[in-house]
This record gives C-alpha cells, sequence and structure tokens, in this order.
C-alpha cells in the first residue's frame, strides 16, 4: 500500500500484450476512493474552510477503467506506430494523452521506447501524482531493463477550457473521459483542433459514457466531413478491485471480480479526414 496525497494506493499489474509485458500502476483503494468521494461532496462553505483538500470535481481518475487498456494497447502496437511515422522511422512520434487518470496509457507508450515525448495531462493533480509514481515504480523493476524507457511530462491542463491552446503533439489520445455532456462537447472540439493542426487522434470509450452522444454529435457539427465517423466496436477487458459507488455503480459492466471480455469503443481519426 502507498500513500499519496494522505490517498492508501495499491499496485495494479496490467498485462499490455502488445509489448509482452506487464505495467505496474497505482490505483486508490476503497478507502482512499471513498475520502476522495467525500471531497467533491463536502459543500461549498466546508470546503472553503479546509485546507486538505486533494481534488475538486473529479474522482474518477483515482483508479482505472477498461477503455484505458484498449488506447494502451492501440498505440504501442507496430502496426499503429508504422502508420503514424510513414517512411520516417528515424523521427518517432510525440504523445499527448488528455485526463491520464492512472497514466496506464503513458506509461504503456513510454515501456514501448517508440515515441519521442509522452506528454501526460490531467485537471486533477491526484492523478498526475500518481503516474509520477508508478513511473518511479516500474523504473525500480528488477529487470535488466527497466519497464519503463521514455520520460513523461505530467502537466495541468483542462480540456473544456478552450481559452489555452492544445498542447504540441503528433498524436493526441484520451480514454474513458466522456462522463458528462460538457466533457463530450469539450472533447469534440479539441479533436477538431488536434486534426486541423496535423495530428492524429486516439478515443477509448467504455460501454455506458453519458458523454458520448454529445460528443459525436458535436464532432459532426463542427466538421460535416465527420458525419460518418463512428466509433469501433473491439474487444477489451473489465477491470478489477473495489469501486466506490459512486465512482463505479451497482450493476456496471466495466467492473468484474477477475478480468473478463468487454465490448470497448475506440475511434482512431488521421488528419486527412478532414
Amino acid at each position: 500500500i502507498h500513500s499519496i496525497d494522505n490517498i492508501p494506493c495499491r499496485e495494479t499489474s496490467i498485462y499490455i500484450s502488445a509489448l509482452d509485458q506487464s505495467i505496474t500502476i497505482l490505483e486508490a483503494t476503497l478507502e482512499g476512493q471513498d475520502k476522495l468521494v467525500d471531497e467533491v461532496l463536502l459543500l461549498d462553505e466546508e470546503r472553503d474552510e479546509s485546507n486538505d483538500i486533494i481534488v475538486d470535481n473529479d474522482p474518477y481518475g483515482s483508479v482505472l477503467w477498461p477503455a484505458a487498456l484498449t488506447v494502451s494497447e492501440h498505440i504501442t502496437r507496430d502496426s499503429f506506430l508504422k502508420s503514424s511515422n510513414g517512411d520516417d522511422n528515424n523521427h518517432p512520434p510525440t504523445l499527448l494523452e488528455l485526463g491520464t487518470g492512472t497514466g496506464l496509457v503513458a506509461l504503456a507508450a513510454s515501456a514501448s521506447n517508440k515515441y519521442e515525448s509522452i506528454s501526460a495531462t490531467d485537471y486533477e493533480t491526484v492523478p498526475l501524482k500518481l503516474l509520477d509514481a508508478a513511473y518511479s515504480l516500474n523504473q525500480n523493476d528488477d529487470d535488466d531493463i527497466p519497464t519503463t524507457t521514455t520520460p513523461i511530462v505530467t502537466s495541468l491542463f483542462d480540456i473544456c477550457n478552450l481559452s489555452v491552446p492544445l498542447p504540441p503533439a503528433d498524436i493526441v489520445c484520451a480514454a474513458d473521459i466522456l462522463y458528462e455532456k460538457s466533457t463530450g462537447i469539450a472533447l469534440a472540439k479539441r479533436c477538431i483542433e488536434a486534426l486541423e493542426r496535423g495530428s492524429r487522434v486516439v478515443i477509448g470509450c467504455s460501454p455506458g459514457r453519458p458523454g458520448r452522444p454529445a460528443f459525436l454529435e458535436e464532432l459532426k457539427r463542427l466538421n460535416p466531413r465527420l458525419k460518418e465517423v463512428d466509433f469501433v466496436d473491439v474487444e477489451g477487458s473489465t477491470c478489477t478491485g473495489e469501486r466506490n459507488s459512486l465512482i463505479c455503480g451497482a450493476g456496471s459492466s466495466s467492473i468484474s471480480d477477475e478480468p473478463e471480455m468487454l465490448i470497448v469503443a475506440l475511434m482512431d481519426l488521421t488528419p486527412d479526414c478532414l
């Protein structure tokens, strides 16, 4: 058990088949999730009087979600990287992750050693600290070759604050951030922003995310050429481990006692689609 900002966290090992290796992440234990949820539920006046608030609005990034594994597999496959590089193998692509959460996608990209640079962002500080700590854990493995090899730069970034430009990268990805309609609309705008500047965009979404319809609608409204664009269903996996009921409700298909096959939605857009 680790303590990140006084939040109890556990190590979880996730196997990435495209890399044929496991990545260690940190996610909040049930006790840690309870603490984060309680902070979000605090009344405004109570929050103003507390100096120990470590999460503002979103406790979801403290645990792993299925689409993170799906996106991790997708962006570390040789076929994906080859199609992103074209014939220029001397200049590997740069990667930007939006809403990194536990950081599995960034850690997998780092372990592939096929990205020139990796930037992982979130609008909450807890996920960034989870990722920083997990990066160090993977570097300290006993293997002769460290699990993670490409440095990861973490930074705060709110996709909904459209006054701040999207950080530069050849590939922009996001996994399981479509929790609300407003986030879906903002992500659609960020996708167009990325595509128009020449970036490739990869979005993963687990079943039942309420922001997905708004994302698709806004994406097609912003550019009619994308009217036929949709997610593709791919085989993924559920996540395991206890979840606070307000983070993951009863009956959710995302969590199971043991890993099970789960259909996850994936979108991969290149600039030539515009």
